[in-house]
């Protein structure tokens, strides 16, 4: 049979609600002074208080190393990005010296081959312009004509000139 349900009480203002309803008390047995050590050992209080203060102690060495690792990974990237750019800029520098000293080159070269600058060098050395060159022949050396340069009194006759 069920038993009849209880009568809800009202609390005063500032009064506190049991959320549940105390149990009384066992009645603790004394322990000897022999038995209390395997009691005390035995514990699961005691012994979950352990645990969970290595759990805590391994998690915190955990996150520790974690997160130094990665506060160190960040700097060691930091410090690598840093000597790039020292590089970069270095190599911009050189590009631009590099730019100048062959912009000066290209000058130097289309004054020193400018064909009135050749002309002039080879008057002073005693070279002649092309419409001065005249050409001579050696009478008979015949064999000794270079390639092309045909000798118009050979060419009539087909033989060696003699």
């Amino acid at each position: 049979m069920s038993t009849p349900a209880r009568r809800l009480v009202t609390p005063r203002e500032g009064t506190r609600i049991p959320t549940q309803t105390p149990r009384p008390a066992a009645p603790k047995a004394q322990p000897t002074p022999a038995s209390r050590r395997p009691a005390e050992r035995k514990s699961p209080s005691a012994t979950r208080a352990r645990r969970r203060a290595r759990h805590h102690l391994g998690f915190a060495l955990l996150a520790g190393t974690l997160v130094g690792s990665m506060v160190f990974g960040i700097v060691v990237l930091n410090a690598l990005l840093a000597q790039t750019s020292f590089r970069i800029d270095q190599a911009e520098r050189r590009i631009e010296e590099l730019s100048t000293e062959q912009l000066s080159l290209v000058r130097e070269q289309a004054t020193l081959s400018a064909p009135g600058r050749i002309a002039a060098w080879a008057l002073r050395h005693g070279m002649r312009l092309p419409d001065d060159i005249r050409i001579l022949h050696v009478p008979g050396m015949g064999s000794a004509d270079p390639a092309g340069a045909g000798n118009p009194s050979t060419a009539s006759t087909g033989g060696s000139g003699t």
